[in-house]
């Protein structure tokens, strides 16, 4: 299981300067340039930017998608299972009617296709995303656990589970989110993202923050999952803090970095030890 950290220059610098170690960089697919820089450091896998269920997958350019994936070695292509409330606007975002649940399944499924048709079915991963209710982007059913499992079961792919944004929907929808996270189908867990999650000035939740208490509490008890086999073990776990782009630049703190990656590091080690 290797462990990754999303790449910064700030996360390169201290890894230059041996303050932090990690087996990898987590980077984004939008820049060759970025990814070659990131290389000379550490080795990189990318994290992809599609979303199933969208309908937008047949105008991607899959011959950049390849050649970046096999450059990288990256074993999986992910995408982001999606209903956008604005694909479905005569629904309530909270529906749990079967008619209109079939319907996002179906859209998701269509798009998982595309991908396996272009990469292979075994190398393609689902992401979990973020509902927050009604007034906001995204249809809850398809956060749903029993959703989730039956698209990653009729499509044949793995599932990539990120802890903030199983954490985030649970806040923000009333649910345990241990409870929520082990109806997900970690039985097919293939990659791991954890990160903290804050409230900003208007007390809305936002992801790849720093760790807090509860933070590291729920990483804790999902690598326990793991190592005592309740869940399969991923290829990678990933500390998805920090970042390049005006959404990350912000929100990477070298001493944050230099403080939890070795936290995150530790633990995770600890946690592959019998």
């Amino acid at each position: 299981m290797k462990i990754a950290v999303n790449y910064s220059i700030e996360a390169e610098q201290l890894v230059k300067d041996t303050v932090i170690d990690v087996d990898m960089f987590k980077c984004p697919d939008f820049s060759k340039e970025l990814i070659q820089q990131a290389e000379r450091t550490k080795p990189c896998y990318i994290h992809f930017g599609l979303n199933a269920g969208s309908g937008q997958l047949n105008g991607v350019d899959w011959r950049l998608i390849k050649e970046i994936k096999n450059w990288t070695q990256t074993p999986y292509v992910n995408v982001h299972a999606v209903a956008f409330s604005k694909q479905y606007p005569d629904y309530d975002v909270l529906t749990d009617k079967p008619k209109h649940i079939n319907l996002m399944v179906d859209a998701v499924l269509r798009d998982i296709e595309i991908v396996g048709k272009e990469v292979g079915i075994e190398t393609v991963i689902v992401e979990n995303v973020i509902c927050r209710g009604r007034g906001e982007n995204m249809m809850s059913s398809i956060i749903n656990p029993e959703v989730l499992s039956e698209i990653v079961n009729k499509a044949g792919c793995g599932f990539l589970l990120d802890t903030a944004h199983a954490q985030m929907t649970s806040k923000c929808l009333g649910l345990n989110v241990k409870e929520y996270i082990s109806k997900l189908p970690v039985y097919n867990l293939k990659e791991l993202h954890i990160t903290g999650i804050q409230e900003d000035e208007h007390g809305r939740l936002r992801d790849s923050m720093p760790m807090t208490k509860d933070d590291w509490e729920l990483a804790s008890w999902s690598l326990e999952k793991i190592k005592t086999g309740e869940w399969q073990k991923p290829w990678v776990v990933a500390l998805e803090y920090g970042g390049v782009g005006p959404a990350f630049e912000w929100r990477t703190d070298k001493e944050v970095l230099s403080k939890q990656v070795p936290e995150f590091y530790e633990m995770v080690k600890l946690n592959q030890k019998n």
